[in-house]
């Protein structure tokens, strides 16, 4: 990489985005897919004013909005070709990880990112609009659990983990084998998705909604492969995308019950629902869902162009400026 000290323009507020790992295969950069995602992401918020650093490693912030080491692109690059910087101070953080300053504006603010990055918080918040569950703090608790959900079936989640990861779905004995031993656990009632959304798509499915400051900015469908019960993408599953004008009703709506909690915090997150006989339910919500690059056409682009114009306008509202 290389390497300057340039001095920062008074004048333009600087945002940095937070990631844990700033290196091809790591996160969030599991592939040149993210990353090319990253850079779309980094040049329109370049053309709204913005200087505009990558930055990880907590041990790097020194406070106060200063990071002793950050990295800057000029145009697209590859991920080793990023510009070092020391010593940048930032109006604000993008965070995309585990970023823990406190004395700094973050989006998501710590209660967003807190309570969506742990499902026994989401239940707690929201198990009106979830599958019942049962949160389990040892093995009895579990056995307990799973046998007095109805049914033959049943869901067992590790609650911090996300991507499809530590989710067991399956027959009861199956799933009570397979059970990590690590707690607390999320015990659910598994909810049958294989009909589809009737007028959208058939099969197994979720529904994400990608929501920004109380607008639903982006929607998709992720389409679990046969004989899987997991529609996440890193599972094998498929996205569709569709015009947010033409998201569906029920989970637009449910989407909005879930943003009132945090309608008084900066925040950027995906609701996931999905549609059951029963109706739709929330199966989860996720700060730091994937972002993507405009090369995925038409919605993508908009849903970029909505969350720099959101994230530009809450720099902007920033009161000091990065020396």
């Amino acid at each position: 990489m290389q390497s300057t000290n340039y001095p920062q323009p008074d004048a333009r507020k600087v945002i940095a985005i937070y990631c844990n790992e700033i290196v091809l295969g790591g996160d969030p950069f599991s592939s040149e897919y993210y990353w090319e995602a990253y850079q779309d992401l980094m040049l329109a918020l370049e053309k709204r004013g913005l200087i505009v650093y990558l930055v990880s490693d907590n041990d790097s912030y020194q406070g106060n909005g200063r990071f002793e080491v950050a990295y800057s692109i000029n145009g697209k690059c590859a991920l080793d070709k990023l510009i070092k910087h020391r010593n940048v101070t930032v109006n604000m953080v993008f965070n995309r990880g585990d970023f823990r300053g406190t004395d700094v504006f973050v989006i998501n603010d710590p209660y967003v990112q807190t309570i969506g990055m742990d499902k026994t918080k989401m239940y707690e918040h929201f198990a009106a609009l979830q599958p019942k569950s049962h949160v389990c703090y040892n093995r009895q608790d579990v056995e307990a659990a799973v046998h007095s959900i109805p049914g033959e079936e049943v869901v067992i989640k590790v609650p911090t983990g996300y991507g499809g990861k530590d989710v067991h779905i399956g027959k009861k004995s199956d799933v009570l084998a397979r059970a990590p031993t690590s707690y607390p656990l999320l015990v659910q009632e598994f909810l049958d998705t294989s009909e589809g959304v009737p007028g959208y798509i058939e099969g197994v499915h979720d529904v994400r909604l990608s929501i920004c400051g109380g607008e639903i900015i982006g929607c998709y469908i992720r389409v679990a492969k046969p004989g899987s019960m997991h529609s996440n993408v890193s599972q094998g599953g498929k996205m569709f995308f569709w015009d947010v004008s033409r998201t569906p009703a029920g989970a637009a709506k449910l989407a909005m019950e879930v943003d009132k909690i945090f309608k008084d915090y900066p925040r950027y997150y995906a609701a996931d629902f999905i549609y059951t006989k029963s109706g739709w339910k929330l199966l989860e919500i996720n700060p730091l869902l994937a972002l993507l690059p405009v090369t995925d056409g038409p919605e993508a682009i908009i849903t970029l162009r909505k969350l720099a114009d959101y994230l530009a306008a809450q720099v902007d509202a920033t009161q000091s400026t990065a020396q």
